[in-house]
């Protein structure tokens, strides 16, 4: 059975257009690429994160290692954030989400949002067509 985002920490998502902005999140190479100040934003200085796909959604939760309830809530796997640059940006690799859930790999932008507060960013990886 499927697990479902949780109402308590999730709802505030719903209300929450995501965001287009091609040099905060990006796809490219099949590997997720955060700017340095989103990154920082929403992970602090961790180099850990857990991540979780929903493709009902075609949804990407990450969440920094220090996110007990995120980790209790959402059946997710733990990956190292690399460092790409002087200016602090990060990436991870999506290739098997990609592969797994046939998703389009073609490089570009992606919407994500996130909640003032929350250490959490959700990235859009597909289209709703």
């Amino acid at each position: 059975m499927e697990r479902i985002f949780h109402q308590d920490l999730l709802s505030e998502f719903a209300d929450i257009a995501p965001g287009l902005d091609g040099d905060q999140v990006r796809l490219n190479r099949q590997h997720l690429w955060l700017s340095g100040g989103l990154a920082k934003r929403v992970f602090n200085n961790e180099r850990q994160v857990y991540t979780v796909y929903y493709p009902q959604r075609k949804a990407l939760l990450i969440a920094p290692m220090s996110n007990d309830a995120f980790k209790t809530i959402h059946q997710c796997s733990l990956v190292m954030l690399k460092d790409r640059n002087m200016q602090g940006d990060k990436s991870l690799s999506l290739q098997e989400i990609i592969i797994d859930n046939g998703l389009d790999e073609e490089d570009r932008p992606l919407a994500f949002s996130t909640i003032e507060g929350l250490q959490l960013l959700q990235v859009i990886l597909g289209s709703d067509e």
